[in-house]
């Protein structure tokens, strides 16, 4: 199934299937979908995080909520392999470059990687892509491609993962 993703709305078909709607000043966003009126959301929880590694994305874990409160689909991020702190030390001028988190929902896991800032791909436990995301260039807006049958505010959760991701690599400015 292919989607686009365009301005926080996710349409199929020209239809219009979720909505994603978030404060500037929060990380928190809100996931409407067509027919409910109460929303999912998602967020970032730092996980008992040291006050010496505050930064430390392991310590980060991105959350979506259903309806209710309940935890739907949780993401623990990860830093590249050829920029892990724990092998090759703390770089003094930026952060360690984050490009994969490891996904759970409905029991099974998932790798969402960041294959540069424009391409996103989940990936199953046998190596199989079941979200592509694209960004479409100069006319705006990201083409996703899914291959099995997700909710669209599952897509759309996915999707704010991968803005997550982006925001972690993003310059810190002191």
């Amino acid at each position: 199934m292919k989607y686009i993703m365009k301005a926080g709305t996710l349409y199929f078909n020209d239809i219009v299937s979720a909505r994603i709607k978030g404060a500037l000043t929060s990380s928190e966003k809100k996931i409407y979908s067509v027919n409910s009126s109460v929303p999912m959301r998602t967020n970032i929880a730092n996980l008992g995080v040291p006050s010496n590694e505050t930064r430390n994305v392991r310590h980060h874990q991105y959350i979506l909520f259903d309806g209710n409160g309940n935890k739907y689909a949780v993401a623990k991020p990860d830093y590249a392999e050829e920029d892990d702190p724990t092998v090759i030390g703390w770089p003094l001028c930026r952060m360690p470059r984050v490009d994969h988190a490891k996904v759970v929902f409905n029991k099974n896991e998932y790798l969402l990687t960041m294959q540069n800032n424009q391409n996103y791909i989940l990936s199953d436990k046998f190596d199989k892509a079941v979200i592509q995301i694209f960004h479409r260039g100069l006319v705006g807006g990201w083409n996703i491609e899914v291959m099995s049958d997700f909710l669209p505010e599952l897509i759309c959760g996915i999707f704010v993962f991968c803005r997550y991701i982006e925001q972690e690599n993003e310059f810190l400015v002191v």
